[in-house]
């Protein structure tokens, strides 16, 4: 049986697993379940239609599936939040639910949401992404898998950023910043690809390598993104990282961040 702090608060139609830890102070609103092992510390706020993992770990002043900062939500309706398994969610962080009916806001697993993070309503995180101290992902925001946004990042609605890609502190983007690669300022560019974490996951010399490529044809060449798509699917080795990343930026609808420039590639 799930253990509950006697101050906790839990509404109606609760699903809580019975190795949930339930701190003092905690507020569970109806129609939420929660998997095997979660913790809530203390002082959470659990909002209704919210369903959170195994394995997690939420602290202090988190506010999780919470009503999204958006004029035309209506709270009447239904709206959904999803939280994958082992994460760790600090102090403060909001995640906010869909904005219109039947949607959901999604986040993925083993992710770490250092304090203040938010991401707002309808966006989908993947898995081992981490969010710093402050970093702010808009609405219908999509981060990749084991992408690090830094602290202080701000990120504008509707605008994705590829697996494995990077952001530099204090920086904010509104175009797409494609997998593998680092960002960097406002709007100010890709300055580099993220090597450090590609040789931590495993990746081959010979992968790093063609990845170190692709950067330079697309980014460091003053090549029109067209063209340099044209000569990383003719001159490189068809990896699946390599088409991962022309699919990704062919598929960009507000463009991708340049080579240093604040121009749209």
């Amino acid at each position: 049986m799930a253990q509950i702090h006697q101050t906790a608060i839990i509404g109606n139609d609760v699903e809580l697993a019975d190795s949930v830890f339930v701190g003092p102070y905690c507020i569970i609103e109806d129609h939420v379940k929660i998997g095997e092992n979660t913790r809530l510390i203390a002082q959470c706020h659990i909002y209704s239609n919210t369903t959170i993992g195994a394995g997690n770990t939420i602290f202090p002043f988190a506010t999780l599936g919470g009503p999204p900062n958006d004029l035309s939500y209506d709270p009447t309706q239904e709206s959904y939040t999803r939280i994958g398994d082992n994460n760790i969610i600090r102090e403060g962080v909001s995640i906010h639910r869909g904005a219109h009916p039947g949607t959901e806001t999604v986040v993925g697993s083993h992710g770490f949401f250092m304090g203040n993070a938010h991401m707002a309503h309808n966006t989908v995180i993947g898995d081992h992404v981490i969010m710093a101290l402050g970093a702010l992902a808009a609405g219908y925001v999509q981060i990749g898998d084991r992408a690090f946004i830094s602290g202080n990042v701000c990120i504008h609605q509707f605008v994705r950023v590829g697996r494995y890609a990077m952001i530099s502190g204090g920086s904010a983007i509104s175009m797409d910043l494609p997998p593998f690669m680092i960002g960097d300022g406002r709007n100010g560019g890709v300055r580099s690809f993220n090597k450090v974490a590609l040789e931590r996951a495993g990746y081959s010399k010979e992968d790093i390598r063609t990845i170190h490529k692709m950067y330079d044809i697309a980014f460091r060449r003053g090549l029109n993104m067209k063209n340099a798509l044209e000569e990383i699917e003719t001159t490189l080795p068809q990896i699946p990282e390599v088409k991962e990343f022309v699919e990704f930026v062919r598929s960009a609808k507000r463009g991708v961040l340049s080579g240093g420039s604040t121009r749209r590639a």
